[in-house]
């Protein structure tokens, strides 16, 4: 959790942020007059969506209509999501209440752990599409992306991952970028005769990865280690999170 220091030097920084900001000069713009006013009306154009390309950094102008039906075909796949209750939250909220509060009964976190697990005010997740226009330009496939910032559940993953992060580098197939990669394959050596290297991609990863396959995986790793109760108060945290991946799109609600 954050202590009192990281708080201190968090005010600080911001407080000379805001000082930084009152005596800066603002920009001049680089736009025109007209081209300011052609992106407004863009901006209030309710016939498109404007979304970040997947990869290269581009803008995509897309079809209101064409993109809800896209995202529409993504969620139609009942292999990966299915139509939820609108009262998941609260659902939701009375499971990690009553797992939080057992922890805190026995000990395995402090009070500002419990309360940090239990926020006041959340939002629901929203899911939307970018498309993957170095695929396709003109008919582009969509990534689906769920924002869970602020999410009922959003704790619970920060939670979980100060866990993780530690443990995952260890395992014999963590991979960090391309970089790491790179640095792998040089120091390698190959029969020409007998090995080749070949690479794959998984379609649609995180949704064909089967959720209690990956509890299971967190588990292996955690009894190599020897078993704990805090740690398994961490797995229950994990069981919610996996089971939990609600979200809405146009007004419905969905589970992964």
């Amino acid at each position: 959790m954050v202590g009192p220091e990281i708080r201190i030097f968090e005010n600080l920084l911001l407080e000379k942020v805001k000082k930084l900001c009152k005596f800066t000069p603002k920009p001049n713009c680089n736009l025109t007059r007209n081209e300011h006013q052609a992106l407004l009306r863009l901006q209030q154009n309710k016939n498109m969506v404007i979304k970040p390309c997947d990869k290269g950094g581009g803008i995509a102008l897309l079809d209101v209509d064409q993109y809800k039906h896209k995202v529409r075909l993504l969620l139609g796949i009942p292999e990966h999501y299915s139509k939820a209750n609108s009262g998941w939250q609260r659902e939701v909220k009375k499971i990690i209440q009553e797992v939080s509060l057992k922890a805190y009964n026995d000990g395995l976190i402090c009070e500002k752990e419990y309360v940090y697990l239990n926020p006041t005010t959340t939002r629901v997740p929203i899911l939307y599409g970018l498309p993957k226009v170095h695929k396709s330009e003109t008919d582009p496939p969509f990534r689906p992306i769920v924002s869970t910032v602020g999410s009922i559940t959003e704790p619970l993953s920060k939670y979980v991952e100060t866990f993780l992060k530690t443990r995952v580098v260890q395992l014999p197939a963590y991979v960090k970028d391309t970089g790491h990669i790179i640095s792998i394959l040089e120091g390698a050596r190959f029969n020409p005769d007998s090995e080749f290297l070949v690479t794959m991609d998984i379609e649609a990863l995180y949704t064909n990865i089967p959720e209690h396959e990956a509890w299971q995986a967190v588990r292996q790793i955690f009894d190599k280690e020897g078993m704990t109760d805090h740690l398994l108060f961490v797995l229950d945290c994990l069981k919610i999170v996996l089971e939990s991946n609600f979200f809405e799109f146009d007004g419905e609600t969905y589970q992964q």
